[in-house]
């Protein structure tokens, strides 16, 4: 992927980094979602969500990135927040997009990571 690195880590947990000095687009988000099901066999993953430097998605993304398909490969998403601007920009996704999936901001990966391992019981073990 060109505006995404994604690790797939222990405890279900997938790592989506948005590079530095990317606009993030429907197809962005598309193909996360897309890379994520496969790789995961359609098992629900969590998300945990950094940002490079100079980074965001489009309204466009960030609405589906919020929407069915983003519920459809993950159970919850922790945003992790590197600075004001970002915060801004995760605090409108969060209250405008409202994605029906557990979804919170956090100042730090270890913090993230710790919610993250209380929201297991969402996956899907089918």
């Amino acid at each position: 992927m060109k505006a995404i690195e994604l690790s797939f880590l222990e405890g279900d947990v997938v790592h989506a980094h948005f590079k530095n000095d990317v606009l993030g687009s429907v197809e962005d988000v598309h193909e996360l979602f897309d890379t994520i099901g496969r790789e995961r066999k359609d098992r629900k993953g969590l998300l945990l969500v950094t940002v490079g430097d100079r980074s965001t998605l489009t309204n466009e993304a960030r609405a589906l990135a919020s929407g069915p398909e983003g519920d459809r490969v993950l159970a919850a998403d922790a945003i992790v927040l590197r600075d004001f601007g970002h915060q801004l920009a995760a605090n409108a996704f969060v209250r405008h997009n409202r994605p029906l999936r557990p979804t919170k901001l956090f100042p730090d990966m270890k913090s993230a990571l710790a919610w993250l391992g209380e929201q297991h019981h969402l996956i899907e073990t089918s």
